[in-house]
């Protein structure tokens, strides 16, 4: 079989994951160097892909442009949990298998969330700046004991923070379409509609897939409606905000603060957001861990395996 790699960085600091499918007898193509990502287009994509049989991917488009032009393709095994970018729909059509690493990213992911948290709980930067420029400034901080986290979203990312978060003395509480009662006291939060969510909380992290009834989620009257002490944070698609409307919250200081690693268009350097220095922003790395990353190419390499042996387990399989 022959198998393309597109998902940028996957043999940066090892080659485990590339090894496992050549020690298999695989012909495999290593394109991860290309920095594809969600703003390469489809033609792109499939000049890379060709007649490829197999393909590893992150966040590059597979849609109807790229079916089309790489007919050979059986199988695409996602680097990622998201699958915005991949046309399931296309993708049951023509019987292509879509996996992905589900189970592996969602505790760096976390910790990434509770990064942003600590950052402006703390502002360890502003006191180490002043510090280093012979200073003595002691300034009261906002803290994160007994401030209330709202996580918008409930899978796998937001158990994880909240595994993270409850063991700080933050009070928890938790939307999504369809929450259950054990996980009060499993996980020691508490559901609250949308509207009480965003109201309530100090911190408010977003963990949902991109989909037609997230896109636009949080926009002008979500964020007139948050706490003046509120921080924001994405770490999940940047079209589930509107990233002018919490420029705008952010200049006028409708909300405290902001941390944000994903943006419409990536790689990005020209976001609004650089302008607001109560935003801070990471160039989507909340993966980006060399246990993590490891874990994840390893995870997509075997599950093309799996995928060829016929035992790809079903939580890994999206179709």
């Amino acid at each position: 079989m022959k198998i393309v790699i597109t998902a940028r960085d996957f043999a940066t600091h090892d080659d485990k994951a590339i090894k496992m499918l050549k020690d298999a007898g695989h012909e495999v193509v290593d394109y991860s160097g290309k920095y594809c990502g969600n703003s390469t287009d489809e033609e792109t994509v499939a000049s890379l892909l060709g007649d490829a049989d197999i393909v590893v991917m992150g966040l590059e488009p597979f849609g109807k442009t790229v079916s089309k032009l790489c007919p050979n393709i059986k199988m695409i095994s996602k680097r990622s949990i998201g699958y915005d970018s991949v046309d399931l729909k296309e993708c049951e059509k023509r019987g292509i298998t879509v996996a992905r690493t589900t189970g592996m990213v969602e505790g760096a992911v976390a910790e990434h969330v509770m990064a942003y948290i600590m950052y402006f709980a703390r502002e360890l930067s502003r006191q180490n700046s002043s510090m280093h420029k012979g200073k003595w400034d002691r300034v009261m901080t906002y803290g994160a004991k007994n401030r209330t986290l709202g996580l918008v979203g409930f899978g796998g990312i937001g158990k994880e923070i909240a595994k993270r978060a409850v063991p700080f003395g933050m009070n928890v509480i938790y939307y999504c379409r369809h929450p259950k009662k054990e996980w009060e006291e499993e996980y020691g939060v508490k559901y609250a509609s949308f509207e009480e969510l965003i109201s309530q909380s100090d911190y408010i992290s977003v963990n949902v897939n991109l989909s037609d009834s997230t896109k636009g989620m949080f926009g002008e009257d979500e964020f007139s409606k948050m706490k003046k002490e509120c921080v924001f944070i994405n770490i999940a698609r940047s079209p589930i905000m509107d990233v002018n409307a919490l420029k705008n919250a952010l200049d006028k200081g409708i909300i405290r603060g902001a941390g944000i690693d994903v943006f419409d268009s990536e790689p990005c350097t020209d976001s609004p957001l650089k302008e607001c220095e109560n935003a801070v922003l990471t160039p989507h790395t909340a993966p980006y861990t060399f246990e993590n990353f490891s874990a994840m190419n390893c995870c997509a390499a075997q599950n093309v395996l799996d995928y060829l042996k016929g035992e790809l387990k079903e939580k890994f399989k999206l179709i």
